[in-house]
């Protein structure tokens, strides 16, 4: 064989070792690349399923983006239809606001000059009440002066009558009192001699019984509470000393008020000296006590011609039990054998009784 033949051969086996070689490479390769292939088909697969589900998702969600869209473009045309419309209110309302502006700013100006006139007007008015307070004062104290002296006025005339205060009609200090009383006696010369204080005492008496004249009451004016009240009248009344004084003429209580008042007044308003009432179912009476220590006493009656004295007429203090039964029985023909002490009064006592055995208990106790 020849040398180009052998060669030849060992090119042949080497390329045959070679191709077996590059064949089972590429056979290894071809498995290699087959198991790569499929591994690569299956993740294709997986993919394409994945896409496939991703496709079918996404198309879903393309109709619902579609939905979406659809809905939120009709909410669009919806809302920019609110919007135009609230943009049209928007200018009516903004045109609406400056008319109300305009008539407010008008408004204003007229509220400002309404202000100030009403201002104006409640100065005028204020210095209008001011005014008018002070006359309404003056007013009520011109009303109260009237209302004051018509209650002094109605005091003073029904006080006359209704014998309240009665401690007042007993004026031992009064200028006209004091007179009579030292142009009659000339005054208590000696207050010591008791001889002299009765000696004038009965002086006294016997100037009222000569001087004033026995006067029966009238009807006498009773005033109401207010002026606008009715005038009634009453027949009994009482004087006060003065007006007896003056007119020399009145009842039995004008009689022993004045006399009780002179007594008073002659002994400087030392001693006692009351203006006793009896009472009985038909008529009063009135007189003057003097109480005198040792449970005596004595009484002066002008208006009866009657006084506590001894046999030569001279005043004498007798048990005040037995002068007062005297007395109540001096008077009992005419008044009734129910005739009872009701009452004493000076210008500083004022007491009641219900019969004549509690004064004479009262007067014992004094």
């Amino acid at each position: 064989m020849s040398e180009k033949k052998v060669v030849s051969r060992k090119v042949a086996i080497a390329l045959g070792i070679i191709c077996v070689i590059l064949a089972v490479g590429l056979v290894g390769a071809v498995t290699n690349y087959t198991s790569v292939i499929n591994r690569k088909c299956s993740q294709i697969q997986t993919l394409t399923n994945q896409k496939n589900q991703l496709q079918t998702w996404l198309n879903g969600n393309k109709t619902l983006l579609n939905q979406i869209k659809t809905w939120l473009q009709g909410n669009i045309t919806y809302y920019e239809s609110q919007i135009a419309s609230l943009n049209s209110q928007i200018t009516n309302l903004q045109n609406q606001k400056t008319r109300l502006q305009i008539w407010l700013d008008g408004n204003k100006t007229l509220l400002n000059q309404t202000q100030q006139w009403l201002q104006e007007n409640i100065t005028y008015y204020e210095s209008q009440i001011t005014s008018l307070n002070v006359q309404i004062q003056d007013l009520q104290a011109e009303y109260n002066q009237y209302v004051t002296a018509y209650q002094s006025l109605r005091d003073e005339v029904n006080q006359r009558w209704n014998q309240i205060d009665v401690e007042h009609f007993i004026t031992p200090q009064d200028p006209a009192v004091h007179d009579i009383v030292y142009s009659i006696t000339g005054g208590w010369s000696n207050p010591s001699d008791w001889d002299e204080y009765w000696t004038d005492v009965k002086a006294m008496y016997d100037w009222v019984v000569n001087n004033v004249e026995y006067r029966y009451d009238g009807l006498y004016p009773i005033l109401p509470d207010t002026p606008y009240g009715n005038l009634d009248f009453w027949d009994e009344m009482w004087q006060f000393p003065n007006e007896t004084l003056s007119l020399r003429k009145g009842d039995c209580e004008d009689m022993a008020i004045l006399l009780c008042s002179m007594i008073r007044c002659y002994s400087n308003e030392q001693y006692w000296a009351e203006v006793i009432i009896i009472y009985s179912s038909t008529s009063g009476h009135a007189a003057v006590q003097i109480p005198v220590e040792g449970g005596e006493l004595v009484i002066l009656d002008p208006a009866g011609n009657y006084y506590t004295h001894d046999f030569w007429g001279d005043i004498s203090p007798t048990d005040v039990s037995q002068e007062i039964n005297n007395w109540l029985n001096y008077w009992k023909p005419k008044m009734g054998n129910d005739v009872y002490v009701n009452r004493i009064f000076s210008d500083y006592i004022d007491e009641t009784f219900s019969s004549t055995n509690e004064y004479i208990s009262w007067m014992y106790s004094r």
